[in-house]
């Protein structure tokens, strides 16, 4: 009898249980703090005080089957300062995923509210605590492919996979199984303990992680080939996909060996040793950034690390330099994390500044001041100069909303601020700065003023008038709050075309400023000719021997020629340039200079001379002097020409596809392929097809299409997806990682020149004035390109 009324007591406690964390999501409020979507400041404020001891065991089944569902169990121990109030977990799920909830031994039913499972004060206790979840994992930040998935959490992302408590400064422990398909290999954060193989699927179990943040949490899983190298009395091990084995050989060595020097500069430079278990990465085909600093598992976009033959100095060095960012990142973001997202520049600054440092001394040939000029100040200017200029430090009430925290002026004009700080007050006592920095946060989470704190007494200056300014407002700092060092000063100066006359006595950093300096002045309407600017380019592109300075031309003659100049002026100014990129592609005795002029001859060649010679190469009937293309070459070129040789357009991508021999690459280009169709229905339903979530899974391959989509040649029609464009971006901003709203403004907006795109952009945010602002400056900063245009077509 007493096991019955035991019984019916439990059943009646977890019905009322479950009646009551309706009624109080109902009503939206738990105990002061709002019930709402994503993680709000205060609900993250309450949660830090009250939460500590963080430890996350979790179980994933990934069956072989894609569309299946990835089953899940989550065991949370967490220690709790007091139990007085009901407690919010995050999991932004459909209907049933949670299928088991066991608070400290009882069981519950779980009421999934407004992305949060409410966990009831009463079945809390002040101390250790223990929550058990049965679940189905989420698919939309698990990237899911039919034969490997890869994680990507960041920001706030981990919440639509599995329930925890989503923000930076809770860090946890983490302790991760998976079981997976025979074959399948495995990459997370803490080192693989073991690998038990059963009758159909492989049990993989790995080592308790150091305590890290949530977003940084991650593991991969599918067919990848496995490599490995010593480092030390450890190893590193790469995963790949790629199936071309000279590619893989010509590449590898340097990857590994660019890891172990960059942590080698890091453990010199910070005076701590490498903070992390391991340090083993993921080579992913189409990754949606260059790389991402998942703790000892970083992932990277495979084609930025395994280069094609003949690499110009600008890969080279793009690869050493990404290499050398995430791994700073260990330091500068994993080890001490910022404790809210409006300080995720703080991370960001810090690794692309340090990896700058690194990679200077592995290129001696490389000029590295200008390689810091071209690499930073161009994005920068971008952004600063449009209606949507944004501070580097922004105001955030919801994780929901820290993707649009990114852009660049986090990546690009951040260190350009911290490199004048670094020069206010003197290389060692800035190293000393962040020594102390991260020796004090260690494993912790950090503010912006908490270091400027740190550096303040080591300076005359007064950090803080001096941080309003340059982190706090938006635009171009004054001259009296910038360091006296011309070659340090950030904003366009005003500059004349006839300062070219001299361009052969210049240095090298003097001819980039200059490039800079006169494209700025085009843009803003000074008294400069874009006509004779573009005259002026071709001369630069067919003498400068400097490859960091002839694609930094190249760029801007391609933008030039695009959109901003008037038709008229364009096909003047076409033939002369095509001219020009074949003579120097024959002259040219450098395999990196030649790849610059070729990729650029076949991105912007419209002749119909030149587009013969262009598909006898891509045939194999030709070649490019001193160049072996590649398959992705091939496929790359083969894009192009059905976008210029519509009549051709459908056999040249049938006969790609039936070439290609990577899988992945095979995939992307049957995904392209309705966008590069000469049938506008066939295009106009492929993009009406993107209103589906499912359809923009593989982010690059979305950006691809609409860059094909929105060609310069194409504007005339595809200026009606401006406004359905602009009207997914609120949805796109919810389901899409963080760089792919602004990639997809940009994909669909930088190539028009026409009044209609610009009134189109205008009359949407005109009836929207209390649309999100964040994405209102993300609009008005991929507007300016057609502004610009506008203008200078009056």
């Amino acid at each position: 009898m007493r096991e019955w009324l035991g019984l019916l007591c439990r059943v009646w406690f977890t019905v009322l249980s479950g009646v009551l964390l309706g009624l109080l999501g109902a009503c939206g409020r738990v105990d002061g703090i709002p019930v709402e979507p994503g993680v709000s400041l205060a609900l993250a404020e309450e949660r830090a005080a009250r939460l500590s001891g963080l430890h996350y065991r979790l179980f994933f089944a990934v069956p072989a089957e894609q569309s299946q569902p990835i089953r899940g169990e989550a065991e949370i121990r967490f220690t709790l300062a007091d139990a007085a109030t009901p407690l919010q977990l995050d999991f932004r799920a459909g209907p049933g995923a949670v299928q088991k909830l066991v608070i400290n031994g009882s069981a519950l039913a779980a009421v999934p509210e407004r992305e949060h499972i409410l966990l009831p004060a009463a079945s809390l206790r002040a101390g250790s605590n223990t929550v058990a979840i049965a679940f189905v994992a989420g698919d939309s930040a698990l990237n899911r492919n039919p034969d490997y998935l890869y994680t990507l959490f960041v920001p706030d992302r981990a919440r639509t996979a599995f329930p925890l408590f989503d923000q930076p400064d809770l860090k946890a422990t983490w302790e991760l199984n998976l079981k997976l398909p025979a074959g399948w290999q495995a990459l997370t954060n803490g080192p693989l303990l073991a690998a038990e193989p059963g009758a159909e699927a492989t049990l993989h179990r790995f080592a308790v992680t150091e305590p890290i943040s949530s977003y940084l949490f991650s593991f991969v899983a599918g067919r990848f080939q496995v490599e490995q190298q010593p480092w030390g009395e450890r190893s590193m091990t790469l995963l790949h996909r790629e199936t071309d084995p000279a590619k893989l050989a010509r590449n590898l060595d340097a990857i590994f060996a660019q890891h172990r020097a960059a942590v080698a500069w890091l453990e010199d430079y910070t005076g701590i040793a490498y903070p992390f278990a391991k340090l083993d990465f993921a080579l992913i085909p189409a990754f949606q950034y260059g790389g991402m600093e998942h703790v000892g598992a970083i992932q990277y976009r495979a084609e930025l690390l395994l280069l094609d033959e003949n690499p110009t100095d600008e890969e080279l060095l793009g690869r050493a330099s990404l290499i050398a960012h995430e791994v700073a990142h260990m330091w500068f973001g994993n080890l001490v994390t910022m404790r809210w997202f409006n300080d995720v520049w703080t991370k960001e600054v810090f690794a692309n500044f340090m990896a700058a440092k690194m990679v200077n001394p592995g290129f001696p040939d490389i000029d590295h001041e200008l390689n810091f000029l071209l690499r930073h100040y161009p994005a920068a200017y971008a952004v600063d100069r449009s209606e949507g200029a944004n501070p580097i430090r922004q105001q955030l009430g919801n994780l929901n909303e820290a993707g649009q925290m990114y852009g660049p002026i986090i990546y690009n004009k951040a260190p350009i601020m911290m490199r004048q700080l670094e020069r206010m007050l003197g290389e060692e006592l800035f190293r000393r700065g962040m020594r102390d920095y991260l020796t004090r946060y260690a494993y912790g989470n950090a503010t912006w003023p908490a270091l400027v704190e740190i550096l303040d007494p080591l300076t005359e200056v007064d950090l803080q008038k001096w941080s309003e300014v340059w982190v706090h407002d938006s635009g171009f700092p004054g001259r009296s709050l910038q360091v006296e060092d011309p070659e340090l000063f950030y904003g366009p100066r005003p500059a004349r075309l006839a300062e070219l006359d001299g361009w052969a006595d210049l240095a090298l950093v003097d001819r980039g400023r200059l490039l800079l300096d006169l494209y700025e002045g085009v843009l803003i309407g000074a008294d400069i000719n874009a006509e004779a600017y573009g005259d002026a380019l071709l001369g630069i592109v067919a003498g400068e021997t400097n490859q960091l300075l002839l694609a930094t031309a190249l760029s801007q003659l391609s933008r030039l020629q695009q959109t901003l100049l008037p038709d008229a002026v364009r096909e003047r100014l076409q033939p002369r340039l095509e001219a020009t990129l074949w003579a120097g592609i024959a002259a040219s005795d450098e395999p990196g200079r030649t790849r610059l002029l070729y990729d650029n001859l076949s991105l912007l060649a419209a002749q119909p001379d030149s587009l013969q010679r262009l598909l006898a190469i891509w045939r194999g009937e030709e070649s490019v002097p001193g160049l072996q293309l590649s398959e992705n070459d091939r496929i790359q070129l083969a894009e192009r020409l059905a976008l210029r040789l519509p009549e051709q357009s459908a056999a040249i991508v049938s006969a790609q596809l039936a070439q290609t021999e990577n899988p992945d690459s095979r995939r992307r280009l049957a995904f392209l392929t309705p966008a590069l169709a000469s049938d506008t229905a066939v295009r106009d339903r492929f993009f009406a097809g993107l209103a589906d979530p499912a359809n923009r899974a593989t982010e690059n391959w979305v950006l691809d299409a609409l860059g094909y989509l929105h060609h310069p040649s194409r504007t005339a029609h595809s200026v009606r997806y401006i406004q359905p464009s602009l009207e997914l971006l609120q949805e796109i901003q919810v389901t899409g990682d963080i760089f792919f709203p602004s990639g997809w403004l940009h994909a669909t907006l930088e190539n028009h020149d026409s009044a209609e795109a610009v009134a189109t952009v205008r009359a949407f945010l005109a009836k929207r004035p209390d649309y999100n602002g964040q994405l209102r400056m993300k609009i008005l900063q991929a507007l300016d390109l057609p502004l610009r245009a506008q203008r200078l077509a009056q």
